[in-house]
């Protein structure tokens, strides 16, 4: 065979050349078939794309994880059941109400009469306020003063919102109090733990009935409380809290950012505010910051080797007759 013959010949390269096959002839036309290409018809792997769906499906995976843990991270919080609170001893049986809030819930509350014509309403962290719980009031019923206290929202049923809608509450008890022909005219103090002493911040700025606040251990805002902004956390530590603030207004509808006593304070005065923090909480909590916030007259006190609900047992004494000397001036 001539090498210019072998170099044409078919059986090497298909797909460099046109072969035409002529099938039959329709109004004269042949019909012709290009089959260069078609020596390969297996499928092709798209690597691109599969790394793509890849990288889609670990990262729906970690979001999923991470609102399944901010989830897990709240619901102590938001749903901390209802535990049977423990009555003070050495005082009479206190009267048990109902007390119904703006938003429809009905919340069982204790009511100790006094004898000075002075009311202090407590209000507690996320397992309300009821019997033994915290913020302290057995010294204060010995002075002679009314207590309210007003249980959790879980109780009824509810999710607890850290102090964004625990002010109807407030405001549900501040009704009651206003009831009781025993209590003065200007001698409604409210007095706060915790996420009880952001809304006892928040309930004074509207409610012109309470004369004094007294507010131990709150948060200045809650929803930088959830993220810390500035702290020197790690990037997958930041996008989980969050994550933990984002399911917070999901579960609650409430904006934390916008449940901020650092915005409300200010709008207490002329009526008198003692803040009270541990030592150990006091720069989370932001205790100077939230002072320079409120309007004269008003009070710091942070607690030597005091600390979340702890304050108390630390300071003893000398924290019930802190709290006795501030009432009695604001509510004169």
């Amino acid at each position: 065979m001539e090498a210019g013959a072998a170099s044409r010949s078919p059986g090497l390269h298909i797909a460099l050349f046109q072969f035409e096959i002529r099938i039959g002839r329709k109004n004269g036309a042949n019909r012709c078939y290009d089959l260069r290409g078609m020596e390969d018809r297996r499928p092709t792997i798209r690597w691109g794309r599969l790394l793509r769906l890849t990288l889609a499906g670990v990262a729906g995976a970690l979001i999923a994880l991470d609102v399944a843990l901010a989830w897990l991270f709240l619901d102590p919080l938001l749903r901390p059941g209802c535990a049977v609170p423990e009555r003070l001893a050495g005082f009479p049986d206190p009267l048990v109400v109902d007390l119904e809030t703006g938003d429809g819930l009905i919340l069982e509350a204790w009511y100790y009469p006094g004898a000075n014509g002075r009311a202090v309403l407590a209000l507690g962290g996320v397992g309300g306020s009821l019997g033994r719980s915290a913020p302290p009031v057995g010294f204060l019923l010995a002075a002679g003063y009314g207590v309210l206290q007003i249980g959790s929202r879980a109780c009824a049923g509810e999710a607890v919102t850290l102090g964004a809608r625990e002010v109807l509450d407030a405001e549900a008890g501040l009704r009651f109090l206003a009831s009781r022909t025993e209590i003065e005219p200007g001698g409604i103090a409210l007095y706060g733990f915790s996420m009880g002493g952001a809304a006892a911040i928040r309930t004074a700025t509207r409610n012109p009935v309470v004369a004094a606040v007294i507010a131990e251990g709150g948060y200045h805002n809650l929803g930088e409380d959830f993220v810390e902004p500035g702290s020197d956390r790690s990037l997958p530590e930041v996008v989980f809290l969050y994550t933990v603030a984002g399911v917070y207004r999901l579960r609650t509808g409430e904006n934390p950012w916008e449940v901020s006593p650092v915005d409300s304070i200010g709008a207490i005065a002329p009526r008198p505010v003692l803040l009270i923090f541990g030592e150990a909480e006091a720069v989370s909590g932001r205790a100077a910051e939230q002072f320079a916030a409120a309007g004269e007259p008003k009070e710091l006190w942070v607690v030597p080797g005091g600390g979340h609900g702890t304050n108390h047992r630390a300071a003893g004494v000398v924290y019930e007759e802190k709290v006795l000397d501030f009432l009695a001036r604001a509510l004169e």
